[in-house]
């Protein structure tokens, strides 16, 4: 089965080493704050952690051995797609062990930016995805508490500066980005160091492309004013020459004359640069003004 960008990415979190049982116990939380639930019957109470992604059951059960934790059971779904589910049911003493509650964050989870980054990580890999660059920019994380996604909202704004959305789903909350810098920033701080690179390259040639479009617009916009403006030069010059005769021009308006004649494509500043000594381009069109209003007075004249 061919995976997604999305579960890719999850995969390669997923292959994560985990440096520290503070670590561990972080991204449990995460797993545990996105998809995890408190099941109380008559005869029994447990955690239900479901995840929809097979490499990321081995990683929680990986990270519950990390930590002496055991689970109760574990049972495999498959729906209609034959996508596979897997439960996790864990005893509830786990929730002592992370001193964990539906309300509070742990306070190392708050402070320290790496224990952050591998709550993100587990809390990604059970409740987010992320689209495939190629197509649009689009990461985010699905809850059922908002107050929740404000915490993660907080704190990646902290940290990193990047600064996400809160939309009301119809069952659940939803934070996103949509800027691929900030999606970088996001991976790498989880862990999903290949996949920032990835998009890290998708974004770097996007800019370069835009870059090279706006120096081509900018160049063809300039060159067709410099043609107008050129096309208008030369059509006051040949009035001028039949009306008034180059003869009888100023040595400074002749010149002129005989330059734009002999480089009809140049600019104005490149046209200065001709002269002895060089003129700016101010005062090339300055010559030209005056030239322009020496047509209008031999035209108001009658001659």
């Amino acid at each position: 089965m061919k995976y997604t960008f999305s579960e890719e990415v999850k995969g390669e979190l997923c292959q994560v080493e985990v440096l520290s049982q503070a670590e561990a116990q972080a991204e449990l939380i995460g797993y545990l704050k996105g998809k995890g639930t408190y099941v109380k019957t008559s005869v029994d109470s447990y955690v239900l952690l479901e995840v929809g992604f097979i490499p990321a059951a081995r990683r929680v059960m990986n990270l519950l051995h990390l930590l002496g934790i055991d689970k109760k059971k574990l049972t495999l779904i498959k729906n209609k797609l034959q996508r596979k589910r897997v439960q996790i049911f864990i005893p509830t003493d786990i929730l002592e062990k992370l001193q964990l509650s539906i309300l509070s964050m742990p306070k190392e989870i708050q402070e320290d930016i790496g224990l952050f980054g591998a709550f993100l990580r587990g809390f990604f890999v059970a409740s987010g995805s992320v689209t495939d660059p190629a197509k649009n920019y689009h990461f985010e994380l699905v809850s059922y508490s908002e107050q929740l996604l404000s915490f993660v909202d907080e704190k990646l704004e902290e940290f990193l500066g990047v600064i996400g959305k809160i939309t009301k789903l119809r069952y659940n909350y939803r934070y996103y980005l949509k800027r691929g810098y900030d999606i970088q920033e996001v991976l790498e701080l989880i862990g999903a160091i290949r996949a920032a690179s990835h998009i890290e390259k998708i974004t770097t040639s996007r800019e370069i492309r835009a870059d090279i479009n706006r120096t081509l617009n900018f160049l063809s916009a300039n060159a067709k004013r410099t043609g107008e403006s050129n096309a208008k030069q030369l059509k006051i010059i040949n009035e001028v020459i039949e009306k008034v005769g180059l003869e009888n021009l100023p040595d400074e308006l002749r010149k002129l004359v005989e330059l734009r004649l002999e480089h009809e494509d140049l600019t104005l500043s490149e046209l200065g640069e001709l002269f002895e000594p060089p003129l700016t381009k101010s005062m090339v069109y300055n010559r030209f003004k005056k030239l322009e209003k020496l047509l209008e007075r031999v035209k108001g004249s009658g001659e």
